[in-house]
Parts: C-alpha cells; structure tokens; sequence
C-alpha cells in the first residue's frame, strides 16, 4: 500500500504526471549511456565512493530532472574534433591515456581555445579535485576539461556543486562527452545566504 507523505512541503509541490516506470526506464537509459560514453578510471578506496553503478544513476537523475544537460560528440572518421591539431602535435604516436598523450592533448585543447580568444589555465581546483584545464571567456559559462579518464564519483560530485558551468570529458581525440550545468546554485556560499546589517 502506497503512502504519502506527511511533510508540508510535499504538497505544495507539483506532479510531473509521469508513471514511476517511466522515468525508471529514462533514468536507466542514461545510465547504459554513461556506462558506453565515459570511460572510467577505477581507483582503490576513493573516499565516499560508492559502487560505480549508483553513481552513474545519480548523474542519469541529474540529467533526467533537467538539472544537468548532456552531449556526446564523436568526429568524422580519420578526424579529430580540434580543427585536425592532434595530427599537428602529433598525438599519434603515443600510446593513449599515457603520460606524454595526456600531456600532448592539453596542449591540443589549449591550442584550439586560445586561437578562438578563449584564456586558458592548467589545472583549476574544482568541488572535488582539479581539471585538467578550466577555459574562460565573458559572456561563456566557465569550461572544465577533463582528458583521459576520470571517475564516475569526482563527475558527479562536480556536478552537482557547480551551476552554470561546463565539464567536458574529452577520452580520446575524436570523441567529447559535455555536461552542462544549469545555473541553479542550490549550493550558494555562507555570504550569499545571509543579510548582513
């Protein structure tokens, strides 16, 4: 037997009309996605690391809300997405997701953003950890990149902190996975939750 709850703030919300089955199946359509777009590195005792399974369906939830928008772009065969500079700084020869590739595609990613006017800085703090690089241009939302792999849990806690931002997997040259964060500052900072006198 189904039972509502008693909080005021449940009534006062209102009903999408969407059957209990139906998002299940949107939220687990996400997480099939997230599992084949976002290579993961797996790491021994990540701190509040739950299993990889529940963290990808709080991003699929995040993105079935609306609270988080999500993109998969994948280049023309024998292309990159950089405008072909990976042939340039040839990113190539070495072997992928190793040091020097790694080091070779922020070069990349640097290149293709400065030569559209954008500032770019290696390694912005973020909620949880560091991007690889963070791209900065007015009137822009704020981009962290990340190149390689990263985890599921670091994905998800900086999504859900940040708002009105971009994070930008970037697993291979010829493959970005982007996430927009809407602008819903639901984390706002001590100041900005208080009048001061």
């Amino acid at each position: 037997m189904a039972r509502a709850s008693k909080s005021k703030t449940s009534s006062q919300t209102t009903e999408t009309g969407l059957p209990w089955h139906v998002v299940e199946t949107a939220i687990n359509h996400e997480v099939e996605w997230l599992r084949e777009a976002i290579p993961e590195k797996i790491g021994a005792d990540v701190p509040g690391y739950d299993n990889c399974l529940y963290t990808l369906r709080k991003i699929a939830i995040l993105i079935v809300t609306g609270t988080v928008e999500a993109k998969e772009f994948a280049a023309r065969e024998g292309h990159d997405l950089w405008d072909d500079l990976t042939v340039t700084h040839v990113t190539k020869q070495f072997v992928r997701h190793g040091g020097e590739w790694h080091r070779q595609m922020m070069a990349v990613l640097s290149t293709y953003f400065e030569k559209q006017g954008f500032e770019v800085v290696s390694e912005p703090y973020l909620p949880k950890g560091r991007a690889d690089l963070g791209v900065y241009k007015d009137g822009y939302r704020d981009l962290f990149i990340e190149v390689g792999t990263t985890t599921a849990y670091k994905l998800w806690w900086n999504l859900e902190m940040l708002s009105d931002c971009v994070i930008l997997l970037v697993p291979e040259e010829s493959h970005a996975v982007e996430f927009i964060c809407k602008g819903h500052n639901r984390y706002p900072t001590l100041l900005g939750t208080r009048t001061f006198d």
